[in-house]
C-alpha cells in the first residue's frame, strides 16, 4: 500500500538495506546447505570455492561502516548458475532455495555495490516472519493494515488480531504448486496456501469482509506447466500445459474454499505488478466501499 500513498523517500529505502543483505547471505547459505544435504556438489571447481567463501562469510549489518566486497556478488551470481541448481527448485525434500532468492541471486552484484540503496522492487522480495501495523489517511477516510509475513503457523494463533477488518488481500503465488514447505516436506506452498486461506474466509472474525485474493507469477507458472505438470500434483486437472485452463483450476480451488461466500475479488498479477497504481487504486476503492457498507451508510 505504500506505494500507492507515496514513493518511499531515500533515507526510508536505505533502511531496508540491513535486511535485504541479511536476505541475500542466509538465501545463499540456504542453498548451498541444500546442495549438500543431498550430497552433491558443484559441477565448476570455482564454485567449490564460492560454497566456502559463502558459507564462513560474516556481517555485522549494524555497523555503519559495513559493505560487502565485490566478490561476494559475484560469488552468488556465479553458484546461481550452477548445472545442479535446477535440481534443488522442483523436487523436494531440501527446497530451500525459493521465488525470492532466485530475485536477490540474479540482484546480486547490484546489492553488494558500495553506494547501493534498495529499490521499491527488493522491498517488494524481502518479505520476513512477523505482523506489521501501518496507518494511512486519505482524503476522505483513514485505513489501518495490518501486514503478516512469513507465518507458517496456525492461523487460529494470530487471526484473532484482525478482528473487527473489513477487507483481506491474500497473496498466493501459482508457481508454488510444485514447491514444498521446508518445515513440513510433506505440503506444497501452494497446498499451504489453500489451508491459510480456507481458515481465513471461513472465520467468524470476518463475516462481513471482502477477500481481494492476488494470484502471482504467472509467467513463471505458464513456462513450468511444460516441465512440471500440473496433473502430476493435482490428478484431476486435464487442462495439460495451457496456462489459463491451468490458472482457472488455482482459482476455482481457492473460490470452492469460501465456504462462507465472501465477496471475492480475484486478480492475477506478476508480483512486480503489485505496485501497479491503476491496480491498486482498485483496491483502494473496494476497502472504501467495503468499509462504508459496514458502518450501514450504504
Amino acid at each position: 500500500m505504500k506505494f500507492v500513498h507515496g514513493n518511499y523517500t531515500h533515507d526510508e529505502l536505505a533502511d531496508f538495506r540491513p535486511l535485504i543483505w541479511k536476505i541475500l547471505l542466509q538465501k545463499s547459505r540456504g542453498t548451498i546447505m541444500a546442495i549438500r544435504s543431498r550430497n552433491l556438489a558443484p559441477v565448476r571447481p570455482s564454485n567449490k570455492a564460492n560454497c566456502e567463501y559463502i558459507m564462513n562469510h560474516r556481517i555485522d549489518t549494524d555497523s555503519p561502516d559495513f559493505s560487502f566486497l565485490p566478490k561476494f556478488g559475484r560469488a552468488v551470481q556465479d553458484l546461481w548458475a550452477e548445472e545442479i541448481i535446477p535440481a534443488l527448485l522442483d523436487r523436494p525434500p531440501c527446497l530451500s532455495v525459493d521465488d525470492n532468492a532466485a530475485y536477490f541471486f540474479g540482484e546480486a552484484q547490484r546489492i553488494v555495490a558500495e553506494e547501493y540503496v534498495p529499490s521499491t522492487e527488493d522491498i517488494l522480495h524481502a518479505t520476513e516472519k512477523g505482523i506489521a501495523e501501518t496507518y494511512f489517511t486519505m482524503p476522505q477516510s483513514s485505513m489501518r493494515v495490518l501486514q503478516v509475513y512469513g507465518q507458517e503457523g496456525e492461523p487460529r494463533k494470530w487471526i484473532h488480531l484482525f478482528e473487527g477488518a473489513t477487507s483481506i488481500i491474500f497473496y498466493a503465488s501459482l508457481s508454488d504448486y510444485n514447491k514444498w514447505v521446508v518445515s513440513l516436506k510433506v505440503q506444497t506452498r501452494l497446498e499451504k496456501s489453500f489451508s491459510i486461506f480456507e481458515a481465513i474466509v471461513n472465520s467468524h472474525c470476518f463475516l462481513r469482509m471482502s477477500v481481494i485474493l492476488f494470484l502471482t507469477d504467472r509467467a513463471e507458472f505458464s513456462a513450468k506447466l511444460h516441465e512440471v505438470p500440473l496433473a502430476t500434483l493435482y490428478p484431476k486437472y486435464v487442462g495439460g500445459t495451457d496456462v489459463n485452463k491451468g490458472v482457472k483450476f488455482i482459482l476455482r480451488r481457492f473460490m470452492q474454499l469460501n465456504r462462507a461466500r465472501l465477496p471475492m475479488y480475484p486478480h492475477i498479477r506478476e508480483t512486480s505488478e503489485v505496485n501497479n497504481i491503476r491496480l491498486l487504486s482498485i483496491v483502494q476503492g473496494i476497502i472504501i466501499r467495503n468499509s462504508i457498507m459496514d458502518a450501514n451508510l450504504l
